[in-house]
C-alpha cells in the first residue's frame, strides 16, 4: 500500500512539473506569436455562459486533437482568461454526456455532426 501511494505521489510531481513546462511553452510561443500574456492585472475571469462560449472555442481551435482539461485552462491563461479547474472540467464532462463534445485519451474534442441514411434533407419547393 506505502508503495502504491509512493508511486502515486511521484506522477502527481511528474505532472504539476509537466503543466509547468507546457505553461512555459505556451508563454514562449505567445511571445513569439506577438500575443505576450496580459499582465496580471489586466486578466480577466470569466463567468457564466461566457465560460462555455470560452471552453468551447479554445476546444474547437485545438480540432481533432483535442485538448484536455489543463490545457483547455492553460490555452485561457495565454489569452489572459482565468479560469476554475472544477468549473472547466465539470462544463467538459456534461457537454461530453450532452453529446456536444467527445473525449479520448483525456482529451476533449467537438463531436463530429452524425449523418444517417435516413436523415436526408430534402429542398423546400
Amino acid at each position: 500500500m506505502k508503495r502504491l501511494q509512493e508511486e502515486r505521489e511521484r506522477l502527481l510531481a511528474q505532472m504539476e512539473a509537466l503543466r509547468n513546462q507546457i505553461v512555459g511553452i505556451d508563454r514562449a510561443i505567445a511571445v513569439m506569436g506577438g500575443t505576450e500574456l496580459a499582465p496580471p492585472e489586466e486578466r480577466q475571469s470569466v463567468r457564466g455562459h461566457n465560460v462555455k462560449n470560452t471552453v468551447l472555442g479554445l476546444v474547437s481551435a485545438a480540432e481533432a486533437s483535442g485538448l484536455s482539461v489543463n490545457q483547455v485552462i492553460d490555452s485561457a491563461k495565454v489569452k489572459g482568461i482565468l479560469l476554475d479547474r472544477g468549473t472547466v472540467s465539470s462544463l467538459l464532462s456534461r457537454l461530453k454526456r450532452e453529446n456536444t463534445l467527445d473525449m479520448k485519451d483525456g482529451r476533449y474534442f467537438i463531436r463530429p455532426p452524425v449523418h444517417s441514411a435516413d436523415s436526408k434533407v430534402h429542398a423546400i419547393r
